[in-house]
């Protein structure tokens, strides 16, 4: 695990950063395949097509056929006088030889099938369906091939080939065009080029219907530009990823785009996130899991891809792209140094086919120069094998192999001085300084009401007086002195849970060439890591307790909450501050998601990979901020390979606290197996009585409906999970451990539904407690929050790890300054995702994606600039900013962790 750059006790000393590997597939190399005849051996090809045909019937039967690789089609000569270097070459020897490769003896071998085969060919399409490979489109000796699909056909002894009948239109003639088989059912084929131009349609033929028939697709979404020669594979979860290509100048392409289809018949594309290391055509893509594996490539010109973008990996589970020096955050050049690799010089080759099987990318062929290839190349996903075995290098390893580059990533840092976002802002930071004085009094009032009510209910308990008094005595040694851990926290806890040693930036500036930049930063960069804030908003009054009608949602109301909220790149706040929904349509969405939260464990065990948020408050537009950047929880964005999960305090203090429970409800109710939500403090009554939330729904619903509607949502909120164990290695929790959290059965125990006022110190202690100031504070400590709450110690959170055997503490709570930041040596993160808290804080926001191979990246925003708003040309800002203006005065938001409080102000947090 990482070291905390917050630590400064000898007892915590620096140790080498650990820094995780760039998670690529293992070095291409030639594959020692062997055939019984000449006649067997494929020989030199391109534009060829390679297909994977998985394992059929039972290893241990006679009938069993191991996965083969189908090689179609192809050129196999290159006419004299032509040259590659021209920027294209006349294809020969266009040949539809069906070639096999038998995956487990290593041996290829030619077939003739029998029936009608489709005319010789390249540059044409193909994907398997089952037992079966499909062909369509390409080029020949006697130009466009037809758009016909012919079928081969691989369950018989004999091969044979089927020419299936469509009806209607088609795609028509096309080469360079690209096809794949989505969700198991749709064939769907996209751009190319008829003879005439370049295209951008896309079509689909539903292979569960008949008669077959081709339907042209009008996708919604960013619509990819008109190409050919672009790639296309689809994931097992049924999104086609579109990759590169050449436009109709003739200009190489970067981009990707996912195409998904809707369960409500709707297509989409969506653009893919991450800097690509290079423009290509006429290059590969295969998926294994969730990483496209992208090879070699055409520039223009008739240049090769060569070098570092030549093996590049886009791992559409953690959004960027990485290739032998990791992390992309800038296009590669053909010149980026290296170490030499002789798999990229293989990898230099254009118009060749790829396949894999399970976690084995094999590549054949190509045209290299003027050289026509018959290698068979293969490789291994190392990330998909391993699991969550995890190789890293040192920090100072990483230096140099150039994995880490200082000198282009101090370039590349966010400017300080940026007046659009001014760091230092003397009038923000004197009102945190004020410390709010009506905050630490709700704590007090709350915690004492919590105390004596948990003191009624333990008279009449049987527990012995002397148990008491010993916990009582060991509470207060360890307040007071730190608490002594055994010999055995000398040794780290072993980990292979790795925070990655860069975070990813959206550029400050929100418009202009520099607008939605995405850059990675190294970590030793955030110069903000130890300032944090304590956002401790407690809760007083009872809300009125009666029962509210349980009636069930009608399917389509969380739907509607979707479609009405769910607009990463355009959702605008209501003009009038009026809220879409009544209050019997929030009694039916919090019944439905009630019925969930209810049959869900306190404790909810997770799989990788993950995507986690902090602390929202109510800034829904942060919300939809980091959707937008980092992608969201829709079919049409990334809820089908990577879970979410919302460490709670959903509502009080920003704008928007309705948009933002009621939409993370309905998400939850659409996907309750990937969006999770457990409980933050402010998920109490009592709290958001006092800091926005009850405030917001009386004067956004009307008095009656408001309190009504607020009252039903703490009702729910007693039903939320406490805590998430992800991959049994990392707890995810709102606070802390506290003093009393030793065991994670502790948190188990709590039954819910539970309250604030039934007066668990477990349940304030995982809801209320912060970690000390920095490594160097050990043991247990007052927290400034108010009496009977603490903060704990580096030696807390070792402690608990090794007893529970967990490698990592991720939680909320408190403002940080970056977003996120580490502590007890990497083993806790503190994740908040509100931009610039409470409109004064000016802190950055951040999600945590964490990958398969449990390497958890940061991804930040920065807080947009003010705009520039008057009560007459933008009255519905005017009017939120003069509402939250009213409650920070009321309830001002605590200071920023790492600014020292006035010493003078007897008020400030330090002296209570």
């Amino acid at each position: 695990m990482v070291l905390s750059k917050r630590g400064g006790g000898a007892a915590m000393g620096p140790k080498p950063l650990p820094v995780p590997a760039p998670v690529l597939p293992s070095p291409y190399r030639p594959v020692d395949a062997s055939w019984d005849s000449e006649e067997d051996a494929p020989g030199p090809r391109c534009g060829h097509t390679l297909t994977a045909v998985a394992a059929t019937g039972n290893p241990d039967s006679s009938d069993y056929v191991g996965p083969r690789l189908i090689l179609f089609g192809g050129a196999t000569a290159i006419e004299d006088g032509s040259s590659a270097l021209g920027g294209g070459i006349r294809l020969a020897g266009v040949t539809n030889a069906v070639h096999v490769y038998d995956v487990l003896s290593r041996k290829w071998k030619r077939y003739s099938p029998v029936g009608e085969p489709p005319s010789p060919r390249a540059a044409h399409t193909a994907t398997a369906v089952g037992t079966m490979v499909v062909i369509q489109g390409g080029i020949g000796p006697a130009g466009h091939s037809t758009d016909d699909l012919y079928v081969l056909d691989l369950n018989h002894s004999k091969f044979k080939w089927h020419r299936v009948v469509v009806q209607g239109p088609g795609p028509g003639p096309r080469y360079g065009h690209v096809m794949d088989l989505i969700a198991q059912r749709y064939l769907v084929t996209v751009s190319g080029n008829d003879g005439k131009r370049t295209l951008s349609d896309a079509w689909a033929l539903d292979t569960s219907q008949k008669p077959y028939r081709w339907q042209r697709l009008e996708p919604e979404g960013d619509m990819p530009s008109a190409r050919m020669y672009a790639t296309a594979s689809a994931r097992a979860d049924g999104m086609l990823l579109l990759c590169g290509g050449r436009d109709s100048s003739g200009l190489p392409q970067s981009d990707a785009y996912g195409l998904l289809k809707h369960r409500d018949g709707r297509w989409e594309w969506t653009l893919a996130p991450g800097v690509s290391p290079s423009p290509r055509y006429q290059h590969a893509a295969v998926f294994v899991d969730a990483r496209l594996h992208v090879s070699g490539g055409a520039l223009r010109g008739g240049r090769m891809v060569e070098g570092l973008p030549a093996i590049s990996v886009l791992d559409t589970a953690a959004g960027f792209w990485v290739d032998r020096n990791g992390v992309v955050s800038s296009p590669r050049t053909n010149k980026s140094h290296t170490e030499f690799d002789s798999s990229l010089d293989l990898l230099k080759r254009c118009r060749h086919a790829a396949a894999s099987v399970g976690n084995q990318i094999y590549i054949y062929g190509g045209l290299r120069g003027e050289i026509l290839l018959d290698d068979l190349l293969g490789s291994e996903d190392t990330a998909s094998r391993r699991g969550t075995e995890v190789n890293y290098y040192t920090l100072e390893q990483s230096h140099k192999s150039g994995f880490s580059n200082r000198e282009t990533m101090v370039n590349s840092s966010p400017d300080v001085n940026s007046p659009s976002v001014p760091i230092n802002d003397n009038k923000g930071l004197e009102t945190l300084e004020k410390a709010s004085a009506a905050e630490a009094e709700a704590v007090i009032a709350h915690f004492k009401a919590a105390k004596a009510a948990a003191e009624m209910d333990m008279e009449g308990e049987e527990r012995p007086k002397e148990e008491k008094e010993s916990d009582h005595e060991e509470s207060e040694n360890n307040v007071a002195s730190g608490s002594n851990l055994a010999s055995d926290l000398d040794d780290p806890v072993k980990s292979d849970v790795r925070l990655h040693h860069r975070a990813v930036v959206v550029a400050k500036e929100p418009v202009g060439s520099l607008g939605s930049l995405v850059r990675q930063l190294s970590l030793d960069q955030f110069e903000n890591e130890g300032r944090r804030m304590s956002p401790w908003n407690l809760d007083q009054a009872h809300a009125a307790k009666r029962l509210l009608t349980k009636q069930k949602s009608p399917v389509a109301l969380h739907k509607k909450v979707i479609a009405s909220l769910l607009k990463p790149r355009n959702w605008r706040p209501p003009v009038n501050r009026g809220f879409f929904l009544d209050s019997y349509e929030v009694g039916e969405l919090c019944y439905t998601a009630e019925q969930i939260f209810m049959h869900e464990p306190t404790i909810l065990q997770l799989k990788a990979p993950v995507k986690i948020f902090g602390d929202l408050h109510g800034q829904f537009g942060d919300l939809m901020r980091l959707f937008d950047e980092y992608g969201f929880p829709s079919t049409a964005g990334d809820i089908t390979y990577i879970d979410y999960l919302f460490l709670g305090d959903y509502v009080d203090r920003g704008q928007h606290s309705l948009e933002t429970i009621t939409l993370l409800l309905a998400l939850k109710i659409e996907y309750p197996d990937h969006v999770h939500l457990i409980r933050g403090n402010h998920e109490a009554a009592d709290i958001n009585a006092l800091f926005g939330f009850r405030l917001e729904c009386i004067e956004r619903m009307g008095d009656r409906d408001g309190i009504w509607a607020w009252t039903r949502f703490n009702q729910l909120f007693n039903w939320l999970p406490l805590s998430a164990l992800i991959e049994r290695k990392i707890i995810c929790m709102h606070g802390g451990i506290g003093r009393s959290i030793n065991f994670l059965e502790q948190i188990e125990s709590l039954q819910r539904p539970i309250s604030m006022d039934a007066g668990s110190i477990v349940l304030m202690d995982l809801l209320w407690s912060d970690p000390t100031e920095n490594d160097s504070v050990e043991g247990l400590r007052p927290n400034a929050r108010g009496p009977g709450l603490v903060t704990f110690g580096p030696d807390r959170v070792l402690d608990f790890c090794k007893k529970n055997k967990l490698q990592l503490i991720i939680r909320a709570h408190e403002c940080v300054m970056d977003g996120f930041e580490r502590f007890a040596q990497g083993h806790l993160i503190t994740l908040f995702s509100a931009t610039n808290y409470c409109g004064t804080a000016n802190n950055a926001g951040a999600l945590l994606v964490l990958g398969r191979d449990l390497v958890v990246v940061p991804k930040l925003i920065h807080p947009l600039p003010p705009p520039i708003r008057s009560p007459e040309s933008s009255p519905e800002h005017y009017l939120e900013e003069t509402w939250m203006q009213e409650l920070n005065i009321q309830r001002p938001p605590t200071p920023t962790r790492g600014r020292p409080q006035p010493a003078h102000d007897r008020n400030s947090l330090a002296f209570i």
